[in-house]
Parts: structure tokens; C-alpha cells; sequence
């Protein structure tokens, strides 16, 4: 299980783990892109988390400074495909 709380990781090794860890967490404490926290903090196919479920643009702008909230919108209102996504929750879980 990967630490997020004491480690960075990159773009790879945070979509490998989505199902492992709380993406709270992953807002949290480390520095994701708009194109992450569009595809996966903010996709309901991956809060698997009560905590996860209430995650708001308003949070991401908080814990991810660097994201501006017209560029957060506007990759939102324009994101449509999901061709960088991972395997669903049960594809992933049967593997193990």
C-alpha cells in the first residue's frame, strides 16, 4: 500500500492505487493536474469513499492551489471521454 502522507507519487502510480486509497487523501497531500482531478477526484465511478463523495471543485481549488477555477471548469464542462481511465472497481479486485 503506498503512503500518501509520507510520499509523493506520480500520475501512474496514483491510478494504479485509486481503488486503494481515499481520493480525500490523494487531494489532500499530493499535487495532481486538472486532467487527474477532472478524470478521477471528481468522477463519481471513482469515490468509493463516503469521504470521497462529498469532494467539491471548492476542495480541489483549496488543496491544489496551483489549479486555477476557470481551468478546472472548463476541463469539467469539456471532459467527455474517459480514454485515460483504469479498469472498474471489479475488474481491478478480481486480479488480485
Amino acid at each position: 500500500m503506498i503512503d500518501l502522507y509520507n510520499n509523493k507519487y506520480d500520475r501512474e502510480i496514483l491510478k494504479q492505487n485509486i481503488y486503494a486509497v481515499k481520493l480525500l487523501d490523494i487531494l489532500k497531500t499530493q499535487t495532481i493536474d486538472i486532467s487527474f482531478a477532472v478524470r478521477y477526484i471528481l468522477n463519481e465511478s471513482y469515490q468509493l469513499h463516503k469521504d470521497d463523495t462529498m469532494i467539491t471543485v471548492k476542495d480541489v481549488l483549496f488543496y491544489q492551489p496551483h489549479i486555477s477555477k476557470s481551468s478546472l471548469l472548463f476541463e469539467l464542462f469539456t471532459y467527455s471521454s474517459d480514454d485515460d481511465s483504469i479498469d472498474d472497481f471489479e475488474t481491478v479486485s478480481n486480479k488480485e
